[in-house]
């Protein structure tokens, strides 16, 4: 007998199901009439294998990722079109009902029985009356329809900076401005699920966190770049904004795999994506089921092309930086790193040599890039919530991020 949790309540014969399981070596342990039933059945019972349909209400993607480590999961789909929403919520194997719930059963048990015993995804499709499992098709077929397209290759760049208010969201502005003004199709992400500030700062108003629809349409496998857009803001021609969380206690919002794949779309619908990320990488409970609110940040770096470490021109901001470089390092480990040394000042040029001298003898060889301290152009724009090119344009400050925006995409 194969032990399965059954959550197929949107199939019509659900009933016939369940009540011819055993006679084909299936034993249904749980019946499941939601995605929340399914998960409290799953955490309680770790070994039974998970058969869900397209119509499971409250599916997600990131439910079905973590159910997916260590278990078998199982798709039931009744139509095409319930096919591919069970592929794009990352099911590997999926059944197409037959006409009789003997047939299905017995699909369901020889894919059971297959992978059970390879211990590995074979991503194969029962097909309605073929009387075997066969692999699926590829290219103009089944699963060349159902896999997203190649994304391109647009770059991310993760703004991060240690603890203390470096600077991060100013510099993030700053860069993705900057980066839409050279001709770039710009995306500028808020992902800190600490002090979330880029909708404010630019005066935008937010019924609803656009990261946090993004993350959602990624979860029920809706994400695209119309949805992304349409999450975000269109600050001017090639800058768009998608903000952050509303309040910073709503960072479950926000799961890891959702995560990577807005990041991925963010590929596709942006030439840049720069994103502002919190300054904490500390790992979170590791359980499959945790929320984890470092995961923003985390994932960003992961995902990142290129990383602007920002610390402040000072003793202190250096020695902050020099302790979390090897934990944002590891974080992003295929990132080309670039150091932006915050609020130096003109003045100071021996104490700014002197701080570069310091974070290079403690290791740190990234290139530093000076931006100095213009508390008036600062100031100008927060307090009306408008960016640097519109109330300071002539500013030190927005001369020295145009800069350090230019080596944040160069090779």
């Amino acid at each position: 007998m194969i032990s399965v949790l059954l959550a197929v309540p949107d199939v019509a014969d659900e009933a016939d199901l369940v009540v011819q399981s055993g006679a084909l070596g299936i034993r249904v342990v749980r019946r499941c009439v939601d995605a929340v039933d399914l998960f409290a059945a799953a955490a309680a019972d770790r070994d039974s294998a998970v058969v869900v349909s397209a119509g499971l209400p409250r599916l997600e993607r990131d439910a079905v990722e973590r159910m997916s480590a260590g278990r078998i999961v199982v798709g039931l789909a009744s139509a095409p079109a319930d096919e591919e929403r069970l592929r794009g919520l990352g099911v590997e194997a999926v059944i197409r009902r037959s006409q009789t719930a003997g047939q299905t059963l017995a699909a369901l048990r020889l894919v059971l029985a297959q992978e059970q015993a390879a211990g590995v995804w074979s991503t194969r499709v029962w097909a309605e009356g073929s009387g075997a499992v066969g692999e699926s098709e590829s290219g103009a077929g089944a699963e060349g329809r159902l896999t997203d397209a190649e994304p391109s290759l647009g770059c991310v760049v993760a703004v991060w900076g240690p603890v203390g208010a470096p600077g991060r969201t100013t510099v993030a502005l700053g860069v993705a401005e900057a980066l839409a003004e050279a001709g770039h199709v710009v995306g500028l992400v808020d992902a800190d699920t600490y002090g979330p500030s880029i909708a404010l700062a630019l005066g935008l108003v937010d019924d609803a966190s656009g990261l946090s629809v993004a993350c959602r349409h990624a979860d029920n496998a809706t994400l695209s770049t119309a949805a992304l857009l349409g999450a975000g803001h269109r600050v001017r021609e090639g800058w768009f904004v998608v903000g952050g969380l509303g309040r910073p206690d709503r960072w479950a919002d926000l799961r890891p795999t959702a995560l990577d794949r807005v990041w991925t779309q963010c590929r596709t619908a942006f030439d840049v994506t720069v994103i502002d990320t919190g300054f904490c990488l500390e790992g979170d409970d590791g359980t499959a089921w945790a929320s984890r609110r470092n995961a923003a940040a985390v994932s960003a770096l992961a995902g990142a092309d290129r990383v602007l470490a920002v610390a402040d021109a000072s003793a202190l901001g250096a020695a902050r930086l020099v302790a979390s470089w090897s934990a944002v390092t590891a974080a992003a480990p295929l990132a080309d790193f670039r150091v932006v040394q915050n609020r130096s000042g003109r003045r100071f040029r021996e104490h700014a040599d002197r701080w570069s001298d310091g974070i290079r003898g403690l290791g740190i060889a990234a290139p530093i890039h000076p931006v100095p301290l213009d508390v008036r152009a600062a100031e100008r724009c927060w307090s009306r919530g408008r960016s640097l090119g519109e109330r300071a344009r002539y500013s030190p400050l927005r001369r020295a991020l145009s800069a350090v925006a230019e080596t944040a995409v160069s090779r």
